[in-house]
């Protein structure tokens, strides 16, 4: 199974660090863990399938594909300004991506693995993430897999 994943704009931050910290504030309960949420109208109908193979939300910001976070549930919610909506749990965790162009769409949309831009490393905040060791990096590239 192939891994189905999800892609989705950031509106309103300037890059990766400014959505990092809109992140920290953020934080709800998803059954007794911490989790960041996104908001949208519609709860994808292959859900299953994106919770069955361990699929992320990927998120443009600028127009680039830079980063994702690792989806642990759905949840439709009754909201008084906007009445039904479909709340996306995801983990905490931002996983920063080598920075891919996308232009801008409305909603979601899904992401085959294939077409995901591959891992840099998880994003600890300040512009900084944890690196992949220099010989690891050079393998990779030599083997085609970054």
């Amino acid at each position: 199974m192939t891994t189905l994943n999800m892609i989705k704009l950031v509106v309103g931050v300037g890059d990766l660090e400014d959505f990092f910290n809109w992140q920290k504030h953020d934080v709800m309960d998803f059954q007794g863990q911490p989790a960041n949420t996104v908001w949208t109208r519609y709860k994808p109908k292959r859900s299953d399938e994106i919770l069955a193979s361990g699929g992320s939300i990927y998120r443009v910001i600028k127009n680039k594909i830079c980063c994702r976070q690792k989806i642990l549930g759905f949840e439709m919610v009754e909201t008084k300004e906007k009445g039904t909506q479909c709340l996306i749990y995801t983990d905490m965790e931002l996983v920063q991506t080598y920075s891919t162009p996308k232009r801008p769409f409305q909603g979601w949309r899904y992401l085959e693995s294939a077409a995901a831009p591959k891992d840099r490393g998880l994003y600890l905040g300040g512009n900084q993430r944890e690196e992949i060791e220099p010989e690891l990096e050079e393998a990779l590239k030599e083997s085609g897999l970054l």
